[in-house]
């Protein structure tokens, strides 16, 4: 996916492009595009679209607040998620909620069906100035090549895409933001992509009507129960059903002869500690599989290029960081380049977008943490974080508040426990 610029000249110029219009590309589109750049979004597929990820976490809300869409969660119906309660493969279920955290703006988040939601996001982004083509994939990417051929000092300058006519639309940018999500169309370019070692996992999905759930400020939390320790199934509350899904590692999907349908329903069987909640239930979607979903980019940008959302990076759904890394990272881009285009004269070329992320690295890591944790033969958080200081600290990653002097204490405390690498260990 290479095309030198110089082979002809792209037929339309942009202060910024970005790959993907899901929330991480929805949300920098709208940072952008309210500050009065030119911004235009290409979207591979058509919107609403489905998509696994269905649980926010507290420290959304602030960018959900900058983006002005916290009244819109209540018409959306999302249910308010007050905390999330871990079950061990014996039963024993133990809430945390977020109200014990130390920040009491965090006391609660939403749990979203993302057909809606991002749809909503990416309306946002239109309704702010900034341009949507849906239907329309990125085919390549326009390129000047690095010195002496180093393709990591190449610069990025724009794309090539494919309307729904199929016809090809040049567009160069001073800035290509790639909120492709796995795909990942300029961090494949780049080659930066890492797996993050020892979470070789899939997660296979579905919805469900009729499935019993918690009262009063339980309703819309978020239920972890163990399977055993490689394997876990969550249980999500949505608008009109709940989500239901397993994670489990990659070689279970051979183990029943790749159907989806049957390694769902058998996590579900064997998990006593679900009890009756499932007795009536019936699902009301198709089965789904995500898988290969573990990695980190080195870097996270360069000239004329940044890396957002799942394409930057994503490690495991099990605390449901990655809503929160998707805003967060967008954030912290479309910061740095409005920073960098209002520092530069108009008709400058491509920015340099090199180092904006270590907000962003520092949350991965602090999340890296307690996913590592949770997969750790020996490690129970219930007994670890009975009460005080420690269990606020936990809560405040539980968040996304993985930053504060009681998170950063914990988590420490906790990569000693379970013996964990330290820092940047993929």
């Amino acid at each position: 996916m290479r095309s030198s610029h110089d082979e002809t000249e792209a037929t339309q110029s942009r202060d910024v492009i970005v790959i993907g219009g899901g929330p991480a590309g929805s949300t920098a589109a709208t940072i952008l595009a309210r500050h009065g750049y030119d911004v235009a979004v290409y979207e591979a597929l058509e919107f609403p679209r489905v998509h696994v990820g269905e649980s926010l976490i507290p420290a959304c809300n602030r960018v959900l607040e900058r983006l002005g869409v916290t009244e819109a969660m209540s018409r959306l119906g999302c249910p308010e998620k007050f905390g999330v309660r871990f079950y061990t493969e014996r039963g024993a279920g133990r809430p945390f909620y977020f109200s014990e955290a130390s920040d009491p703006a965090l006391h609660s988040t939403w749990q979203v069906r993302r057909s809606e939601f991002d749809t909503m996001l990416l309306d946002t982004a239109r309704e702010a100035g900034a341009t949507i083509h849906v239907r329309t994939p990125v085919r390549e990417l326009l390129v000047t090549p690095g010195a002496g051929g180093d393709r990591q000092a190449d610069r990025i300058d724009g794309i090539v895409a494919i309307r729904p006519d199929g016809s090809h639309e040049r567009v160069r940018a001073r800035v290509v933001l790639d909120a492709s999500g796995q795909r990942g169309v300029v961090t494949k370019h780049f080659g930066v992509r890492d797996h993050v070692a020892g979470l070789e996992n899939a997660a296979v999905w579905a919805h469900f009507s009729g499935v019993r759930l918690d009262e009063g400020k339980d309703a819309g939390s978020t239920l972890i129960y163990r399977v055993d320790r490689t394997t876990w199934l969550w249980l999500i509350p949505l608008p009109d059903d709940v989500s239901i899904g397993v994670v489990t590692p990659m070689r279970s999907l051979t183990e029943y002869g790749r159907d989806p349908a049957t390694i769902l329903a058998a996590a579900i069987d064997a998990c006593s500690a679900i009890g009756d909640r499932l007795d009536a239930v019936e699902r009301v979607s198709p089965v789904r599989v995500s898988k290969d979903f573990s990695y980190r980019a080195r870097r996270e940008g360069g000239t004329g290029w940044a890396l957002i959302g799942d394409a930057l990076g994503f490690m495991d759904p099990v605390y449901s960081s990655g809503l929160f890394l998707a805003l967060r990272s967008a954030e912290l881009a479309a910061d740095a380049v409005h920073e960098r285009l209002s520092a530069r004269h108009e008709g400058d070329g491509a920015i340099d977008m090199h180092g904006f992320g270590a907000a962003y690295h520092e949350a991965f890591e602090q999340f890296l943490v307690i996913v590592r944790a949770f997969y750790s033969p020996d490690f129970h958080f219930g007994d670890f974080a009975r009460e005080g200081e420690r269990r606020k600290g936990l809560v405040d990653l539980f968040t996304g508040d993985v930053m504060s002097e009681q998170a950063l204490r914990v988590a420490g405390e906790i990569r000693e426990r379970c013996k964990l690498p330290s820092r940047r260990a993929s």
